[in-house]
Formats: structure tokens, sequence, C-alpha cells
């Protein structure tokens, strides 16, 4: 079996979407001859065997716990980076250790390609950086010209190190391409099927939307979606009558004072932040899982990976987004569900959820989606290129390795 170091920030048991990834990693990874210690900087232990070492000390958590907004507008590359050094220094003892054949880096935060750049300098191992957002450029955080510039002249020194690059998307893959002029694999996020054997597929007893996740302090919006409730329950449609919505993650309190501005606060609640199996568990018991994306056409490439989840508890979805966005004709044409970016898909696309709800809300059947084997078999693949063309440099031999740039 070969070893990896893998660097990720965020890991199970961590509510967040993030984890998902690397957890995915170090559970099936071994099918494909690859054992997996990870890095991490969030605490909990990982529902499943893992070789984990935490990195975050007590100065990187007092640093954490300053607001979001002062650590991104202070640290650099990324509000995270407190626990780089505890996470290098970690690192570079785990590799000193033990043999290890290769690093990878799965941001967001961009810190653990830092973190990861450096060990991969220290050690000359192999090394592939893995993009499941975009670091420079990236739609969703504010940056004034100067840290723009800073942010690309960071990534493309970082990178000119990388073995190979990965990212989740075609559009993040194409950015990437640009900037860099190298080939980027792309492997998309994937769902485990397993997992859902612990939760009954049963018919829900009431028209509750459900929503895992954040909003993003405000930059997705559950207006869309109140509105129509309003405006069909104003008409005495029972899409609208029967509706309640339930969010599930940080940071939901505006989505309930947005409830209350259009008077229908009584059927909006907020569950906070819970464990990954209370939020799958809601799910299951959802009438329709709701996504909400950016209404920026900046945007419009944004998939994500809750769909995949949702997709895996088998309930209809009714997203939120531009116009332009891809999520719309994925959704459609797999049966998914219904995509709204104005007040009068949104009523539709509600009405249309509530007749799911009365005969059955479940999904016939999941369409073929990438899968956490899928996920790791790509990075396999990348992963023995990536070591096979170290070899090939170390005896000597120049001429690289043909990289597939997709491996699902």
């Amino acid at each position: 079996m070969k070893r990896l170091l893998l660097v990720a920030h965020t890991f199970p048991p961590a509510p967040s979407p993030g984890a998902l990834r690397p957890g995915y990693l170090v559970r099936y990874l071994p099918e494909f001859g690859w054992n997996v210690t990870t890095i991490k900087a969030t605490d909990g232990a990982a529902p499943f065997s893992a070789d984990v070492i935490r990195a975050h000390g007590p100065v990187a958590a007092a640093i954490d716990a300053l607001p979001f907004r002062v650590r991104d507008a202070v640290l650099f590359p990324d509000a995270a980076a407190s626990w780089m050094l505890q996470a290098y220094r970690k690192g570079l003892k785990a590799l000193r250790a033990e043999r290890f054949d290769a690093i990878l880096s799965t941001a967001h935060p961009p810190s653990v390609h830092v973190v990861a750049s450096m060990l991969a300098w220290r050690t000359g191992l192999p090394w592939i950086a893995d993009f499941r957002d975009a670091w420079a450029g990236n739609p969703y955080l504010k940056r004034g010209p100067l840290r723009r510039r800073l942010e690309y002249a960071a990534e493309r020194a970082l990178l000119r190190r990388a073995s190979a690059i990965a990212a989740i998307s075609d559009p993040i893959a194409q950015t990437l391409r640009r900037v860099h002029g190298r080939p980027v694999a792309v492997i998309p996020n994937g769902f485990d099927p397993s997992e859902w054997d612990a939760f009954p597929d049963v018919m829900p007893d009431a028209f509750e939307l459900v929503f895992t996740g954040s909003m993003h302090d405000g930059k997705r919006t559950p207006d869309l979606l109140f509105e129509a409730i309003r405006d069909l329950a104003a008409q005495g449609d029972p899409a609208g009558l029967e509706a309640r919505v339930a969010f599930y993650g940080p940071s939901n309190e505006r989505a309930v004072e947005a409830a209350a501005r259009y008077g229908i606060a009584d059927r909006v609640r907020s569950a906070g932040v819970v464990s990954r199996p209370e939020a799958m568990a809601a799910q299951r018991k959802a009438a329709a899982l709701l996504i909400f994306l950016s209404m920026d056409a900046a945007t419009h490439t944004e998939m994500g990976s809750k769909y995949l989840e949702y997709a895996g508890a088998r309930r209809p979805i009714l997203a939120f987004g531009p116009e332009q966005s891809v999520m719309r004709a994925f959704l459609h044409e797999r049966g998914l569900g219904w995509f709204a970016s104005n007040a009068e898909q949104a009523r539709e696309g509600l009405r249309q959820a509530f007749a799911r709800f009365r005969s059955d809300a479940r999904l016939s059947q999941v369409p073929a989606l990438p899968t956490a084997r899928d996920l790791a078999r790509g990075f396999a693949a990348l992963l023995d290129e990536a070591c096979a063309q170290a070899q090939l440099d170390r005896d000597g031999v120049y001429s690289a390795l043909p990289l597939r740039t997709n491996h699902f």
C-alpha cells in the first residue's frame, strides 16, 4: 500500500459540506491502494476508522474566536490562516517519522495549499492541489483590487510546485487552466449511498421543506420561496397554506427574520447547527429539499455538492438561483426537481413540490451520479500518475506522462 498525507482543514464529524470530500477519500482510497493520514483543524472523532493528526493549538483557537469578517480582512491567504504553522510542523514531523509517497491538499480554505506546498518543498514528494472552490477570483469573497492581485500571485507561485491540479467541476477547472496554463483533472464530488442505510425511507407526514447548510452571511436568500408561500397562501392554495420550512445549519437567523417580513414567521424555524446524522434524518423526513444559490449572474456555473446528498435522501429538490444557472438544466434533465429564478417560477415550483408530496414525495429512483468510490478512484489514478512521473524524474527521464483531465 502507498501512503498519502492529506491536508484538509475541515474533516468529519464537522457538520460542513467541506468535510465530506476528505472523509470519503480516507474511507475509500485504501480500496485503490492508498492509506491516508490526515492533517486537520476541526475537532471530534470521525465516525469511521481514520489516522488523523489535529493541528489547532490555543493560539489558533484564540484567533479563530474573532469574527470571520475580521479574520478574513487581516489574515492571508484566508480567515483560517492561523492554523498553518502548526499544520506544517505536525505534517513535517509525520513525514519524517514514516515513509509517505505523496501529499494531497483539498481546499477551501486555500491555506491548506500553502501548508502542502511547504511540505512538498521540504520533502520532494509529489503534491496534488485539489480545488472544491475557486481561490483567486472567487465571486463569494469580497476583495479589493490589491487583495485580488495578491491572491492571484500567491496561487500562481504555489501551484508551480504542484505535481497535478484537480477541481470538482469543469468551470473551476477551466479557470485554473486559463490562469496556470496547465492541465487540470476534473474529479466531481460524490455521495455515499451506504450512508443512508440507517435512515428509513418513509413518506413525510407534513409538507415541510428542509434546507441544510449555510446562507453564507446573506449572500444567499430565501426571499423567492417566502414570497411564493405568502402569495399562494393568500390565494387559498394548499401549497402555500400547508408549507412549512426548516433551516439546519449556521447563520440562518436571517432566514427567520426574512420570514417575519413576509408575514410567515409562524411557518419557518431554524434548528441551528446539528450533527450530520441529524441533518440527514431531517432530509429523509422532508417533503422536498431546498437549495439556495447566489442570485448573482457571475455565479451561474456554481453547483456545489448539496444536490448529491439530497439525491441520496431520495427527495425532490426545489432550487433558487440566477436565470442562467447550470443547475436548472441539471435538475430538469435528471428528474431531480425544479429551479426558480423569479416569483412566478417559485410559485410553480412550490405547486409542483406539493403535488409530488400528495402522491409520493420520494424519488422513484436516483439517477446515475458520482459516488464516493468514484471520487476515490479518480484521486487514486491521479496520485498513481504523479508518483510514476516523480519516479521518472528521479531516474533522469523527463518526458511527462500523459495526464488525463477527467478521472470520472
